[in-house]
C-alpha cells in the first residue's frame, strides 16, 4: 500500500472484499453486490470504484466507503478509516503496532467530505414516532395520489387513506420550514431517519424532486411509527442501468450520508389486531395495508423478502401474546424464483423456532400479490 495524505489509502473495492461482500455483476466503472443491509441476494447495490460510492436499489441505502464499513460493522467512521488500515496492513503481513513502529501512527483521515459527516445516534422510539407523527400532520396528499390509492389498481377508500395517514412528500423549499416547525413543536430530530444539518448548521429534512412521491408509514407492533417508506412518482434508475431495466419504486426516507444524519435501517409495519391468533406475512408496506383493508386481516409487511433482520424479535413477542400461526403470503413468484422460495422458507423456519405453526399461501398465479388476488375477487363479485 502507497499512503497520501491528502486522499484514502484505499478504494471502495479493499472496503467490498474486507466486508467479503458478493459481487454479482461487474460494469465500467461500478459492481453489483449483494447488500448487506436489507439482505437481498440478488446484486441490487451497486459500487462505483471510480467514485468511492454505494446505493443500494432495494433498499434505498446509501454513502460513501466508511459509512458501507461503519454500519455493517455498527461503528463510527472514524474507527471504520482505522480498522480498514490495519486490515489491510494485515493482508501485506503487517499487524497495526508493527505498521507504526515502521512507518508511525495510522494515516490521518483525509480531508474528504465523508471523513468528515458524522452521524447521529438513534434517537429514542418515542421521539422518533412523536416527530414522524407531527412530521405527517404537517402534510398533505396531492389530489393525484388520493386518485392512485382509490384506483381499481390500489382498492383504498377515502377513509382508509385517512386512516393510515398516507401524504404526499414536499417540495424541498419547504424542507427547512417544516424542520423548524417541527422543533418548535418540541419534538426531536436530531436522530430521527430523514433529518439532518445543512452546510449552514440547520436541520432539515430531506426531501426532492427526484424523490417526490407518497409517504407511506411504517407502523411496529407497539403502534409506534418507526419509519418512512416513500413509494416513488418516477422511480430511480442508475445511470449505468440498460435502458430497460425497471428502476427502484420503493425508498427510505433515509439521512445516512448526511452531516448529523441517520440510517433508517429497514423497518416493518404491523397492521391489523395486536394480540392476533393468526398473523399474514407479506411484502410491501403499501401491499400490507391495502391487504389489511381488503380483508380485515392481521399483517405483517417486510421492505423485502430478505429484510427479514426484524422478524426474529417480534415472531418471539408475537407467540408470547397468544399468536399460534404465521401465513407466508409472498408473491406467487415464490413458485418459480428460487431466492423468493428460499425466503419464504425462512419464515417457516422462523416461525417453527418460535413455537408457532406456518403454512404457505398460494393463489391464482395469474395475481402476482396477495392485494392482487384480493382487488381480483372483488371484481369478480361485483361483476356477477
Amino acid at each position: 500500500m502507497s499512503f497520501d495524505s491528502g486522499t484514502f489509502p484505499f478504494g471502495i473495492m479493499d472496503v467490498v472484499k474486507l466486508l467479503r461482500l458478493r459481487i454479482r455483476r461487474t460494469q465500467v466503472g461500478n459492481v453489483y453486490v449483494d447488500c448487506p443491509f436489507c439482505e437481498d441476494n440478488r446484486g441490487k447495490m451497486n459500487v462505483s470504484f471510480s467514485k468511492n460510492v454505494w446505493r443500494c436499489n432495494r433498499c434505498g441505502e446509501s454513502g460513501g466507503m466508511l459509512s458501507l464499513y461503519a454500519q455493517v460493522c455498527k461503528t463510527n467512521v472514524s474507527d471504520a478509516y482505522r480498522e480498514i488500515c490495519k486490515a489491510l496492513c494485515a493482508d501485506v503481513h503487517c499487524d497495526g503496532e508493527q505498521y507504526k513502529a515502521n512507518v508511525g501512527e495510522f494515516p490521518k483521515i483525509p480531508r474528504h467530505v465523508e471523513a468528515v459527516i458524522p452521524q447521529s445516534q438513534r434517537a429514542s422510539d418515542c421521539d422518533i414516532h412523536n416527530t414522524f407523527t407531527a412530521l405527517f400532520e404537517l402534510l398533505t396528499l396531492k389530489p393525484q395520489h388520493r386518485v392512485h390509492l382509490k384506483s381499481a389498481k390500489r382498492g383504498l377508500t377515502d377513509d382508509q387513506i385517512d386512516k393510515y395517514g398516507f401524504k404526499s412528500t414536499p417540495p424541498k423549499s419547504m424542507c427547512h420550514t417544516i424542520t423548524d416547525k417541527l422543533i418548535q413543536k418540541g419534538c426531536i430530530v436530531q436522530g430521527v431517519p430523514g433529518f439532518y444539518l445543512d452546510d449552514k448548521e440547520n436541520w432539515t429534512v430531506k426531501f426532492s424532486v427526484k424523490t417526490s412521491g407518497i409517504l407511506i408509514p411504517a407502523v411496529d407492533y407497539s403502534g409506534l411509527i418507526c419509519g418512512a417508506q416513500i413509494m416513488l412518482d418516477t422511480p430511480l434508475k442508475d445511470k449505468h442501468d440498460p435502458p430497460d431495466k425497471a428502476g427502484a419504486k420503493y425508498i427510505w426516507l433515509s439521512s445516512s450520508s448526511k452531516n448529523m444524519g441517520i440510517t433508517s435501517g429497514s423497518p416493518l409495519l404491523y397492521i391489523g389486531e395486536r394480540s392476533a391468533k393468526t398473523v399474514y406475512i407479506t411484502e410491501g408496506l403499501l401491499k400490507g395495508y391495502i391487504s389489511h383493508a381488503l380483508t380485515g386481516k392481521t399483517f405483517v409487511a417486510i421492505a423485502g423478502v430478505n429484510n427479514q433482520q426484524l422478524l426474529d424479535e417480534l415472531f418471539e413477542r408475537l407467540h408470547m401474546d397468544g399468536c399460534d400461526l404465521i401465513i407466508e403470503a409472498f408473491d406467487m413468484d415464490k413458485c418459480q424464483n428460487t431466492l423468493v422460495a428460499k425466503a419464504a422458507d425462512k419464515i417457516h423456519l422462523t416461525a417453527h423456532e418460535h413455537g408457532m405453526e406456518c403454512r404457505r399461501l398460494t393463489w391464482d398465479p395469474a395475481n402476482k400479490g396477495f392485494d392482487d388476488w384480493q382487488l381480483a375477487l372483488r371484481r369478480n363479485e361485483t361483476q356477477s
